[in-house]
């Protein structure tokens, strides 16, 4: 019996340090809207890099249009929102698929991009990004310096 209790104490502390983990990996801030988004990437280019540590660099025409380069891959295609959601889809022929996205601002020319969901509704303001809280990309706009950390921080 003392060692079921024992276990069970253990078990509780550990989620609850695996919970206290996913939270404070989560921004507090609100996901940036539509208009917010577009001023801040439409016309610019954006260098960045996953999650990983892969570094990537994508230009967002105004017509629509966007290009897309990291170390071995490069590509065209298109970006559209949907409300609080950014959408990067990429031409046949490059082997790229794209996909979309919720962001947050984190700090003068920072934003990371979560994976948005595969659901219709888009995030409340005050839901907890992404998977467990965990951003898939972090950027800033090229020609202004870099609010974000050098490395990856997941």
């Amino acid at each position: 019996m003392r060692n079921l209790k024992r276990l069970a104490a253990l078990c509780t502390l550990t989620l609850t340090a695996a919970l206290a983990a996913a939270s404070s990996a989560a921004p507090t801030s609100a996901w940036m809207t539509e208009e917010a988004m577009r001023a801040a990437f439409i016309g610019n280019t954006l260098d960045g890099h996953y999650v990983d540590g892969l570094r990537w660099t994508e230009t967002y025409s105004a017509e629509g249009r966007l290009d897309y380069r990291e170390s071995a891959r490069k590509g065209s295609g298109h970006w559209y929102f949907r409300d609080r959601t950014f959408c990067t889809f990429y031409d046949p022929g490059y082997g790229l698929n794209g996909g979309c996205w919720n962001a947050i601002k984190t700090s003068a020319n920072c934003y990371e991009f979560y994976i948005a969901g595969l659901i219709e509704t888009q995030p409340e303001d005050e839901s907890v990004p992404g998977p467990l809280g965990g951003w898939a990309a972090r950027a800033w706009r090229t020609g202004e310096p870099s609010t974000c950390e050098d490395k990856p921080s997941a």
